[in-house]
């Protein structure tokens, strides 16, 4: 081995064994590393997981047959994928977690509902992976109680986010190989177990296309609900990153696991739709051993919704003091984030398959609008071009609140209360569509066009030239 190989395997090492000290600061030039193939295996692994088995049974629990639900799902995914990929070239570009970048958009001070919003959903994301993982563990070994075993499962996961970015990294290659042999063994396991085949799947007819848009958007926002944090994972990765490449390996990355994983839950359902769980069929036909193999699928996710919760928190924090470098506040925002998730996942465990698929739901009105106008600023009006520092400051260029985003915005939001159907919520217009829920599709395309025409009324283009930098480069 070379001299410079051996020097970069050291300083990879030093890297993962260190505990991270950056939270939201912007990520210098001196600090900048990693390939793109880093954010393939990350994205991969982190959804090849036996919580998407679960979810992935609710497209037939809701009443598709298996054909029309991995349409779905494949729909749904991809649709979610893409957008979530291209909010992750955003990282590179900006050097500052997702959220914090929103602060150009709707300003310093209304970041802060979209932090709340965010540690909401990591919360919910996290405690839902300590449910799964330890229903799992508990099966294994019933010696002990569900409630014991979410607090052990719960270990791991904070510890991983505790040291952070790169270790986070640098555990996903392993997961790839471990869960891509997991789901080619239960799906031969299976397949070898004869009678499962042939079982009747319902055919090619679509029995319902309001329950199939349903479905679509519960899958589009499983992916999406990564979007206000995937530039979190990519926010080290040198500036001139080919942004194609990263949009690509995340891209695919996340969809293919989902989908695998996803679909597999649903064939489950198919074969035993009155099964308390679909991992719990899986475990029967294949053996315990997958039990094991479903925590340890999910335990990198949960530490992930702990680290990125903590951004969230420190993002908060920052709007009456000053956030430096520390460790120490690291480590406390991410047992506050754990603590909290935690105690949600003690208290709700019995009630998570129906309390996970609502809360799913509320997310479609928060988040989609969100991206949209996100994205739409970063590449349409922006062009990628941005005052890092301002972030930070609300007496910056983008000030305390910025109506122009604000407003389409909550007009979005607004929008599609008219054409939700939810268990609690039903709007006006949902009767007159033969009951679809198309809330999300119409919060996504009132938030594009409202924010363009804003920005045109507003007379605000690109508060940046091309000549100016935007990193912080100290």
């Amino acid at each position: 081995m070379t001299q410079i190989g051996e020097a970069t395997l050291a300083t990879r090492a030093t890297r993962t064994s260190e505990i991270e000290i950056n939270s939201i600061q912007p990520i210098p030039a001196s600090e900048r590393h990693g390939t793109v193939g880093q954010q393939w295996r990350l994205w991969y692994a982190c959804n090849a997981n036996f919580f998407c088995i679960v979810l992935g049974s609710f497209a037939v629990l809701l009443g598709l047959n298996l054909f029309w639900a991995i349409v779905a799902i494949v729909v749904g995914s991809v649709i979610g994928g893409v957008l979530t990929a291209l909010h992750a070239v955003q990282g590179p570009r900006l050097g500052v977690p997702q959220l914090i970048q929103s602060r150009d958009q709707f300003g310093f001070y209304f970041g802060v509902v979209l932090f709340l919003m965010g540690i909401l959903l990591d919360v919910g994301f996290m405690g839902g992976g300590l449910v799964v993982g330890a229903q799992s563990l508990q099966e294994a070994v019933p010696g002990l109680p569900v409630q014991a075993w979410i607090v052990i499962f719960a270990v791991p996961a904070v510890a991983l986010a505790v040291w952070g970015y790169n270790l986070i990294h640098a555990v996903q290659p392993y997961l790839v190989v471990i869960m891509t042999g997991v789901f080619l063994a239960m799906v031969g396991l299976i397949i070898a177990s004869g009678d499962h085949l042939a079982k009747d799947m319902g055919g090619l007819h679509l029995a319902s296309f309001p329950i199939f848009l349903v479905v679509v958007g519960l899958f589009f926002m499983n992916q999406l609900s990564w979007a206000i944090y995937v530039s979190d994972y990519s926010r080290y990765m040198p500036r001139n990153t080919s942004g194609p490449r990263i949009f690509t390996a995340v891209a695919v990355g996340s969809t293919v696991s989902t989908v695998a994983y996803c679909a597999l839950g649903a064939w489950v359902a198919a074969i035993a739709p009155t099964a308390a769980s679909p991992v719990t069929v899986i475990a029967s036909v294949a053996g315990k051993w997958v039990l094991w193999f479903s925590a340890l699928s999910l335990f990198a996710g949960a530490g992930m919704n702990a680290y990125t919760g903590m951004l969230s928190w420190e993002a908060i924090r920052s709007t009456w003091q000053q956030v430096r470098l520390s460790r120490t506040a690291r480590i406390i925002g991410v047992l506050l984030i754990s603590a909290i998730a935690l105690v949600l996942a003690l208290l709700g465990w019995k009630s998570f398959v129906n309390s996970f698929s609502n809360f799913l739901d509320v997310l479609l009105f928060v988040f989609v609008p969100w991206s949209l106008i996100n994205l739409v600023d970063f590449y349409v009006v922006q062009h990628e071009h941005y005052d890092v520092t301002a972030f930070f400051n609300p007496r910056g260029i983008y000030g305390g609140f910025r109506w122009v985003a604000v407003i389409p915005y909550l007009v979005a939001v607004g929008a599609e209360l008219l054409f939700v159907d939810q268990t609690d919520l039903k709007g006006p217009l949902v009767n007159v569509l033969g009951g679809a829920d198309i809330s999300w599709i119409v919060g996504g395309v009132v938030a594009a066009v409202g924010y363009l025409i804003a920005v045109r009324i507003a007379g605000q283009r690109a508060e940046l030239t091309a000549e100016q930098p935007a990193e912080v480069t100290g």
